[in-house]
């Protein structure tokens, strides 16, 4: 029997989210051509690229500022399909500022929406799991300790 050799492919994502009035708010992005939601992503090495150099990349990309919630992933998953394996590793971060024009803007669209939308546009059902796991993480009821905590980087209890 023949062996298939398998690529593997690594990616590493944002969770971006903001504390809107309506609620805790996520951000999607997509092709301008396409109608995939997803979050910000881009491949990285195998063993992954740092957290601060992903934040810089990804966000810069999509035209988000903010602060990662902590070094640690939130989470990640591995998909397969045919002889293509792809890991993807998810970091969540609160966004302090959007800006008006980015990088991608020619290419890419962004979409702030609260959870429930956010998860019917996400296809992929680990990318729905991302925001399930985020909103474990952050609280709609913001206090200035919460506030404080979260620009020095420390990571908040879950609810």
């Amino acid at each position: 029997m023949e062996q298939i050799e398998r690529l593997e492919v690594h990616e590493s994502c944002i969770v971006p989210y903001r504390h809107g009035e309506r609620g805790i708010e996520f951000c999607l992005v997509n092709r301008v051509s396409g109608n995939r939601w997803e979050f910000p992503t881009m491949p990285t090495e195998r063993d992954g690229a740092a957290p601060n150099v992903l934040l810089e990349n990804v966000a810069t990309g999509a035209g988000l500022r903010g602060h990662l919630h902590d070094d640690d992933p939130l989470d990640a998953f591995v998909a397969a399909r045919g002889n293509e394996s792809r890991c993807v590793t998810a970091y969540l971060m609160r966004v302090t500022q959007v800006e008006d024009n980015w990088p991608t803007q020619d290419t890419h669209r962004r979409l702030w929406c609260l959870a429930e939308e956010a998860r019917a546009r996400l296809r992929r059902k680990p990318f729905r799991r991302f925001i399930d796991l985020a909103l474990r993480w952050v609280s709609p009821q913001r206090t200035a300790e919460s506030d404080a905590a979260w620009s020095s980087g420390q990571r908040p209890k879950p609810r």
